[in-house]
């Protein structure tokens, strides 16, 4: 079961790789910044009758958009292309490896003996280092196991 967890990490790594380095670094900023900007919009909209507070997001989601269009068009210009895929490569496996280690393989593997006696393994040597040299992730549990973290504590 353990090496179905580390193909299954390997395999969503390299996925999320080829989907960074497609969209790149600028357009998957822009657009993380034009969901959030739309939705801060729309709920600060005084007139949120009807159909507005829908056009407001619309509205700041292509105004966003635009403006990630056109830094997207300078990056090509200064002939930044490589660098600019390169990052959205190297962010997306990096946000996926936080999301992934921390949360999805643990819930998944929840209430299974999946994890048990396996040492030398991709997902606990990440887990490991993360924790060891991440101080945000050193004492995060999922809510989700946070009842066997205190079984195991008490033992």
């Amino acid at each position: 079961m353990t090496l179905l967890i580390d193909v299954f990490l390997i395999a969503s790594i390299a996925l999320m790789a080829y989907l960074g380095w497609s969209a790149g670094l600028t357009r998957s900023f822009f657009a993380i910044l034009a969901g959030f900007l739309s939705i801060f919009a729309a709920s600060k909209y005084p007139y949120q009758e009807g159909i507005n507070f829908y056009l407001v997001f619309i509205i700041t989601l292509l105004v966003v958009m635009m403006a990630g269009g056109f830094v997207l068009r300078l990056v090509n210009f200064f002939f930044m292309n490589i660098a600019d895929k390169t990052g959205g490569a190297a962010l997306s496996v990096i946000v996926w490896l936080i999301v992934a280690v921390n949360v999805v393989i643990p819930t998944l593997t929840y209430g299974t003996h999946a994890l048990d006696g396996s040492t030398q393994t991709v997902y606990k040597t990440i887990s490991k280092s993360m924790q060891a040299n991440i101080p945000l992730f050193k004492d995060y549990i999922p809510a989700s196991l946070e009842k066997k973290a205190l079984e195991k504590q008490k033992e």
